[in-house]
């Protein structure tokens, strides 16, 4: 064999292994879940084949069509790694932060309203996402300030559900919560972890259920129950 036609074999040989390699190191779509109508719901980014593939990437969608959130991973486990992003049902960047091997429930979160505005700013030590919706979407977004802790739920819609404040994990100050469309659910005072003050429930019309006050977690004094029109139908005293 002249030294060409080695060379040639040698050349020919060096491709073969580099295409295997790079066939192998390939990036493919994996569709974990879809929707009764076939549209996807859960994916994942695979690389590398079929049979020897690590996740670097998952993305779930509403029904809709629309981004949910779309996470990143290294590949060393199976952990999120980098910049995670969620979404609102209508497309608009929900929630933002940043996965790392320090922080396993994610770091430098940020929320944003519907206009792209960050909202819920202060001067806290850190913020974690501890619990998310059978969606995935975040449902317990928690911001720390030594040993008090304010607490936003949100439905799976992104929509707010409850927020207040506890320290030393007992609930303290105002507290609201919120119906699906919404509109305000209760409104309570806490001190102590127990209700005291006003407590009003409304409807998901926004009209007045019933009323009253709470003294150190019980009901004192009047309380007024009222109709779907907003008029009083009972008055009962504690």
């Amino acid at each position: 064999m002249t030294k060409r036609s080695k060379f040639l074999a040698f050349a020919t040989a060096a491709c073969t292994v580099i295409a295997a390699c790079t066939d192998s190191a390939k990036e493919f779509e994996q569709v974990v879940s879809t929707y009764p109508d076939g549209g996807k719901q859960l994916v994942y980014t695979m690389k590398g084949n079929e049979t020897d593939a690590v996740k670097t990437a998952e993305r779930m969608y509403y029904s809709n069509g629309q981004l949910q959130y779309e996470k990143h991973f290294s590949g060393k486990d199976s952990h999120p790694d980098g910049e995670c992003r969620y979404y609102y049902p209508t497309g608009e960047l929900f929630a933002t932060g940043n996965y790392s091997s320090n922080h396993t429930s994610g770091a430098d979160w940020q929320l944003l309203d519907r206009q792209g505005n960050p909202y819920l700013r202060g001067d806290y030590d850190s913020l974690s996402i501890n619990e998310y919706s059978e969606l995935g979407t975040p449902a317990t977004v928690v911001f720390h300030q030594t040993n008090v802790q304010f607490i936003y739920q949100f439905y799976s819609n992104c929509a707010l559900r409850s927020s207040g404040k506890t320290v030393d994990g007992k609930r303290e100050g105002p507290w609201l919560f919120y119906h699906p469309n919404g509109l305000l659910q209760t409104e309570a005072t806490f001190v102590n972890g127990r209700e005291n003050g006003k407590y009003t429930v409304f409807r998901d019309s926004g009209i007045p259920y019933y009323c009253g006050l709470y003294d150190n977690g019980k009901r004192t004094g009047e309380w007024e129950f009222y109709d779907e029109e907003g008029n009083i139908v009972q008055r009962q005293k504690f």
